[in-house]
């Protein structure tokens, strides 16, 4: 693969071969080990750290700026907040398809969990940074460039839902929720990279969101949510509307953000010096 100069990258197709070599690259090594929470944290780190890195030295100046390196800003800080309870919502989303499809709530629901130190890190801190670095900063500003904002964000979101969807895929009704929830949330995510002009607010939403997702898996008992972490078809509205409230108000600040934030930084044009950029791999 050999990006030109003056043109966006990671184009489209470009995105798309390097989730694939992530994807390829993940399960790999972490087949390789078993699987165990060590082997899947040093397969992310692989994946989409190392791999990330390489593919950002050929994003076009100003790098860090397109890359969203840059300080968390104050005026992120409330949409972040405000879309913490989201997962409350994605998940009366999964709810609803399972009883659309008449498939079986998920096995276990309010029984505690009890994840070992390394899984916690892992899926808390590690694979959120990561992950973020990866898809929010790397490929989303090159598609964005190439394809305009909005197509830009619903190619990231289907991508990552594609390859990288998380949760029960056992069977049609969990690959079906599952897909469905990372398609939503990573075109959120992506929005507030462009709202903000930084990933670390996507880097801070994503590890909020897990973070969430564990303590509710490890204390069921302390907050008891049907449907949510405690058995029950659906969450009940007295749960489901402060939710939705707090992350229709945060979506809608974002929004107004990211109406007032200039697009991505503009690729400078090749000179006549400038040659074809060499092999990425």
């Amino acid at each position: 693969m050999t990006p030109s100069a003056g043109q966006a990258f990671p184009a489209p197709i470009f995105a798309f071969g390097l989730a694939a070599l992530a994807t390829l690259l993940i399960a790999a090594v972490s087949g390789a080990f078993g699987g165990a929470a060590a082997a899947d944290a040093f397969a992310a780190a692989l994946g989409f750290g190392v791999l990330g890195t390489l593919a950002a030295r050929f994003v076009p100046e100003p790098a860090p700026l397109r890359l969203g390196l840059t300080a968390f800003p104050v005026r992120a800080l409330l949409p972040v907040v405000l879309l913490l309870p989201i997962v409350l919502v994605t998940s009366e989303l999964d709810n609803w398809i399972r009883l659309g499809l008449a498939a079986p709530s998920i096995p276990g629901l309010g029984k505690p969990l009890r994840p070992v130190p390394e899984e916690v890190l892992s899926f808390v801190l590690l694979m959120p940074v990561v992950r973020e670095f990866f898809f929010r900063g790397v490929l989303l500003q090159g598609c964005v460039s190439a394809l305009g904002r909005l197509r830009g964000v619903l190619m990231i979101a289907l991508l990552q839902a594609l390859l990288f969807a998380e949760g029960d895929v056992s069977t049609p009704a969990g690959v079906v929720s599952a897909v469905a929830q990372s398609i939503a949330l990573g075109a959120l995510l992506g929005c507030l990279r462009l709202a903000s002009g930084s990933i670390l607010p996507c880097i801070a939403l994503s590890c909020g969101l897990a973070a969430l997702s564990v303590a509710v898996g490890v204390f069921p008992d302390r907050v008891p949510i049907p449907g949510f972490n405690a058995p029950g078809a659906t969450t009940p509205l007295v749960y489901l509307i402060p939710a939705f409230a707090s992350a229709a108000l945060g979506v809608w600040l974002l929004r107004q953000q990211l109406a007032g934030e200039p697009a991505l930084p503009p690729i400078p044009p090749p000179s006549e010096d400038d040659e074809e950029i060499g092999p990425l791999f």
